[in-house]
Parts: structure tokens; C-alpha cells; sequence
């Protein structure tokens, strides 16, 4: 049984395991196999992965879906998000660290770093320089 993300942010000391997954198992085969997959990363993430971490740290558990159902927020002592939802999450939390020649995202994250480059450019946001491109357009009376 594998582990399939675990983040740890070392400033807020915060601990996340997410088990993403793309079944279309009842909510009850469901609720079981979270069980067992969100009690290993309890009992892995912090003798294995960050054994240097207090055994008291706490760790939140996440399930991630294809979709989250209304009325539905745990299962198996976990929260539910959708793919979705992480992913407007992680991009949320990229745009914040704003345009790269500021405030860049380490070369170690090439991913991250390209949400970052393609949502905050280098310099500044896309957004403003596709907004002044269409001024500089419109003022030059270019179709």
C-alpha cells in the first residue's frame, strides 16, 4: 500500500495526506478502503517520511474525487474534495505568490513553476499584459 501525496508546509508546521482517486466504488466499499489506506499514512507518514516530526503532529487526511456530492464532506475520519477543487487550490495558491521575478517558485517544482509563469508571468500577471495588448490594439485601430 502506497502513500500518494504528502505535502508538508514547514513555516505553519502543516501536514497533509491526500489519496486521490478516480473509482466509481459504492460509498460504503468506499468508506472502507479510506479506512485502511488514511490508518497507514497515520501510521507511516510520521515514523517513515518525517520521522524528525513530533509523534503528535497532527496530519490532515484528504480524499480527493472526481467529483465532491452535496451533503458529502468526509469519509473515513477524512475531508472530500473534488479534482477540481485542488486544483483551484493549488493554482489560488501559486497566483499568491505573484509574478517570478519577484517572488519565484523554486526550480525544484517545475510544475508549480509553470502555473506560475503561465497565471503570473514574469514581471507581472498575464492577465495585464493581455488586457494592455488589447488597449495598445484598439488605440492602433488594428482589426
Amino acid at each position: 500500500m502506497e502513500l500518494d501525496i504528502v505535502g508538508f508546509h514547514p513555516h505553519n508546521q502543516k501536514l497533509v495526506h491526500y489519496e486521490p482517486s478516480i473509482d466509481a466504488l459504492s460509498w460504503d466499499k468506499r468508506e472502507a478502503r479510506y479506512q485502511k489506506k488514511f490508518e497507514a499514512g497515520k501510521k507511516y507518514i510520521l515514523t517513515e517520511l518525517f520521522s524528525w516530526l513530533p509523534p503528535t503532529t497532527e496530519i490532515e487526511q484528504v480524499a480527493v474525487f472526481v467529483s465532491h456530492p452535496t451533503g458529502r464532506d468526509t469519509i473515513a475520519g477524512g475531508a472530500i474534495v473534488s479534482i477540481d477543487e485542488l486544483i483551484s487550490e493549488i493554482r489560488a495558491g501559486v497566483i499568491a505568490c505573484g509574478p517570478m521575478a519577484r517572488n519565484a517558485i523554486s526550480e525544484q517544482y517545475p510544475l508549480l513553476r509553470t502555473i506560475q509563469m503561465s497565471h503570473s508571468g514574469y514581471y507581472r500577471t498575464i492577465q495585464q499584459v493581455a488586457s494592455a495588448n488589447v488597449q495598445h490594439v484598439a488605440e492602433a485601430g488594428i482589426d
